[in-house]
């Protein structure tokens, strides 16, 4: 009889809880700014696939080290595979001068990963390395997936105040990265 009185002292305290808020989508995102609106100008779609490759013309970086952005149509490229990427054809080292393309950064061609060592089933890095940057002769498999970190660019022009503030320490920083100079920066 106890149990039948806490059972159904339960139920009756979770069904008197507060019901689901329910959350506007439209109030979701990190502007505040009505999406429908002619004045925001949302209405406008982008257009991402217009220029050939070679034809484009390439859209500053957004922030210091920001990963270029394709400056030419993506349509066919995808899925990218690890044995059918069509950006390598163009993009390797060994074929930029014949196409044009700007050529893969250095740094897709080394392993930034510990040098890890197994026993028993676990893994260990017996050196205590914090950056461990091996040179590659091959492109690293973790940067074969372009399009995880290079999107298509778009000019579209949205009347939305935009408090970021771009900058860069070095003047060249615009338009190419130096990372690979500075990927150990402020590390012990």
């Amino acid at each position: 009889m106890k149990y039948l009185a806490l059972i159904t002292l339960f139920f009756v305290v979770a069904c008197q809880q507060p019901k689901e808020t329910k959350i506007d989508e439209d109030k979701l995102g990190f502007i505040d700014a009505d999406l429908d609106s002619d004045e925001t100008n949302f209405k406008m779609k982008a257009d991402f696939n217009v220029n050939k490759p070679a034809a484009g013309n390439t859209i500053e970086r957004a922030f210091e080290n920001a990963p270029p952005m394709i400056p030419h149509t993506t349509t066919g490229f995808f899925p990218i595979k690890m044995d059918n990427n069509i950006c390598l054809s163009c993009h390797m080292p060994d074929k930029v001068k014949e196409s044009g393309a700007r050529e893969i950064s250095k740094t897709h061609f080394q392993s930034w990963r510990p040098d890890l060592k197994e026993e028993g089933g676990k893994y260990s890095n017996p050196d205590n390395s914090k950056v461990f940057v091996k040179k590659m002769d091959e492109l690293n498999n973790a940067y074969f997936h372009c399009s995880q970190c290079h999107v298509p660019q778009a000019n579209v022009t949205i009347n939305i105040e935009n408090l970021f503030t771009r900058e860069f320490r070095e003047t060249f920083g615009i338009k190419e990265s130096d990372l690979k100079e500075k990927v150990n920066e402020g590390i012990n």
